[in-house]
Order: C-alpha cells, then sequence, then structure tokens
C-alpha cells in the first residue's frame, strides 16, 4: 500500500509511505471519519455515498519514505 501527501501550495513537494497492511478493522471506524470531518470540514461527515458505507481502517507498517526532495 502507498499514500502520498502533497503540499496544496507546492503540489511538486510531497512525502510518499509505502508499507504492508498489518491490521484491517471497521471498529471505531465511523467515529474516527467524524472526527476528521469536524477536524477539517468543520462539521460531521457528509458521507456523500450514503450512509450504507462500512467505512474502514487500514493500518500500515512504513517500510519506505521517499519525497523529491530526499
Amino acid at each position: 500500500m502507498a499514500v502520498a501527501v502533497a503540499d496544496p501550495s507546492e503540489p511538486a513537494c510531497y512525502v510518499q509511505i509505502r508499507g504492508r497492511v498489518v491490521r484491517v478493522t471497521t471498529k471505531g471506524a465511523v467515529g474516527h471519519i467524524e472526527a476528521l470531518a469536524h477536524k477539517y470540514l468543520g462539521g460531521p461527515d457528509p458521507w456523500f455515498g450514503g450512509r450504507d458505507q462500512v467505512r474502514v481502517i487500514f493500518v500500515v507498517q512504513p517500510e519506505r519514505v521517499s519525497s523529491p526532495r530526499g
């Protein structure tokens, strides 16, 4: 699995983390997305795909971190 996070003001500046999934769970996933929505959207998760979606948390063990800036 890979996750990349870019600087919104400079998309060429990013960090990429590659690793393997060590745990998958639905426990606590709804609360987690709600907390993230409040933090970044200022309110509850809008559930764009509908309330019947299953929320999942993937825990990734990092194996490699890279960035174009070293």
